[in-house]
């Protein structure tokens, strides 16, 4: 529970029969929010059992409930009610909404896809939001790049230029004091555990090989922006080292689907089309293809670590792959992705 969520709560689906399993005194109640689903038949057997509950420090949640004197039994327990705006038609949203707030309750948004539909959530009110809307770009038509946007494309394009040399490199990371004293920190860090200090960034060339270099220079680049909520860049940042542990074997793999992994969030990053992003880098063909159309084997290895990181264990995808990716490669690199954001943190 702790790799999964951390310091978060987690939302759990439970049957009636798991409430009354002391299967759940393995949890920590105060990290545990008990969810139940709209159709659980409940009776006083079962109102008594979530009284138990919430007094031992268990959080109650209910989905899509509508309000009536059937279900106030329920609502008058509940921590949280969700909301799925995929079954409640958005002229009646805001009337369900104020029927809710009777109950003292907090109020999460699930199966929110986009920004307008968070805008819409928010301005009604919702505590909570669920839905892969943060992972996606905002689009303004006419908008153009702010300028520490438009200087990490900068930098992104010089790193990844095939024809920069070692000098190049080191001297557009330099350019950048912060940067520099971020990758000299971050490289200092126990994530590295280098049996001496790095003093400089031509020193940390020396230890860390210039593609490592690169790509951590890459790495704290993209994450370096403070408009982005933390949950997106450790979404980036674990399905980018899944997709390095996912990689065929052979000599710069690992670090290609590392690229792939981090590149597939660039969008929701900058807030730009990955089409428009990718054609300013100098990029490889087969990492281009790889992360806009999910071609080749390290678009293979993505599409993969997209099924792993959305819960979908039976997509055929995870099959193709020799041999084939677990749900524990994903929380090693979630375990990678918090250590990283940690260390980054510290930097």
């Amino acid at each position: 529970m702790q790799r999964v969520v951390g310091k978060a709560r987690a939302f759990i689906h439970v049957t009636p029969e798991i409430l009354d399993d002391n299967l759940l005194r393995l949890f920590d109640p105060a990290q545990l929010v008990l969810e139940l689903m709209p159709d659980v038949a409940f009776d006083d057997v079962l109102l008594a059992t979530l009284d138990r509950l919430r007094t031992a420090g268990y959080g109650i949640a209910v989905d899509d409930l509508l309000v009536h004197e059937g279900t106030r039994p329920l609502l008058e327990r509940a921590h949280f009610v969700k909301v799925d705006l995929a079954a409640v038609p958005e002229p009646e949203l805001a009337e369900h909404v104020t029927a809710l707030r009777r109950f003292p309750v907090a109020l999460v948004a699930e199966k929110v896809e986009t920004h307008e539909q968070f805008a819409q959530c928010q301005a009604l009110g919702f505590d909570f939001y669920q839905g892969y809307f943060f992972a996606r770009p905002k689009l303004v038509a006419g908008r153009t790049m702010t300028e520490d946007r438009l200087s990490v494309m900068q930098l992104l394009a010089m790193l990844h230029n095939p024809q920069s040399e070692l000098s190049d490199v080191q001297g557009v990371i330099q350019q950048s004091v912060s940067l520099s004293y971020r990758l000299l920190r971050y490289a200092n860090s126990a994530v590295f555990n280098l049996p001496r200090e790095i003093s400089s960034i031509a020193h940390a060339t020396v230890m860390l090989g210039q593609r490592r270099l690169r790509d951590l220079a890459t790495l704290l680049a993209l994450t370096g922006m403070s408009d982005k909520p933390p949950e997106l860049t450790r979404t980036v940042l674990a399905r980018a080292r899944l997709c390095a542990s996912l990689a065929p074997p052979g000599r710069g793999n690992a670090d290609t689907a590392f690229t792939v992994g981090l590149f597939s969030g660039l969008d929701a990053l900058m807030d730009r089309p990955l089409t428009d992003l990718l054609a300013d880098l100098p990029l490889a063909e087969e990492t281009r293809l790889a992360v806009l159309e999910r071609q080749g084997p390290f678009g293979q290895v993505l599409a993969a670590a997209l099924a792993l990181e959305r819960g979908d264990f039976e997509n055929v995808v995870l099959d193709m792959l020799d041999p084939k990716p677990t749900s524990q490669a994903y929380l090693e690199a979630v375990d990678w992705a918090n250590q990283t954001i940690d260390e980054m943190q510290a930097a």
